[in-house]
């Protein structure tokens, strides 16, 4: 975990992604065949974040180990994940591979920005999986940008800004549970809020 030069220093002086390693050290030092990691990478800089990454990748396929991973991060979830289940108010709503939840439900992401959106004709449209007018701005999802963007720019009439994206976890985790923020949830993993109970 590239900790030895700091090997005969206390716990105590480590920063918050030192102590997070040795944590992450700790809990394979027995070689278990499934690791449980709640937010491994919770408040780590980005160096940090991709060298954990890189380990607990490394470390699955050469200890050919399972490691059940919570996150609130998507990009970690896709970067990490055979398989991801998005769970929401504590029931399982989807549960896939990343490219196959990204494929179902989120497409590539059209931005739109125009005077009067017409979002009935655009729904209609059958490569339109999804519309939605959030803040002056058309969120369209649609299968195939590449193929259909043409297509879609001649139906919306007049538009002022237009950018294309490919859909992310982070699109197919809001479809699921909603956009609303949830004023109610504790920050921190599973473990950390038992602790404060």
């Amino acid at each position: 975990m590239n900790l030895e030069k700091r090997a005969d220093d206390f716990v105590n002086t480590y920063s918050g992604g030192m102590r997070r390693r040795l944590e992450l050290a700790r809990g394979i030092m027995h070689h278990p065949k499934i690791l449980f990691l709640d937010e491994p990478t919770l408040g780590l800089d980005p160096q940090t974040r991709e060298h954990i990454w890189d380990y607990i990748k490394e470390l699955a396929q050469k200890e050919c180990m399972t490691v059940l991973l919570t996150t609130h991060y998507m990009e970690e979830a896709e970067q990490l994940c055979d398989r991801v289940a998005i769970i929401d108010y504590g029931k399982i709503v989807a549960l896939d591979s990343p490219g196959v939840l990204k494929s179902r439900i989120a497409g590539d992401v059209v931005t739109i920005k125009q005077r009067i959106p017409d979002i009935k004709s655009i729904v209609g449209l059958d490569y339109v999986m999804k519309a939605e007018d959030k803040d002056g701005l058309l969120y369209i999802s649609i299968k195939d940008a590449g193929k259909h963007l043409q297509d879609l720019l001649s139906n919306t009439g007049p538009i002022d800004f237009v950018e294309v994206r490919r859909g992310t976890l982070n699109d197919v985790f809001l479809h699921y549970t909603g956009r609303e923020i949830r004023e109610s949830e504790a920050e921190g993993g599973f473990w950390e809020r038992m602790m404060k109970r």
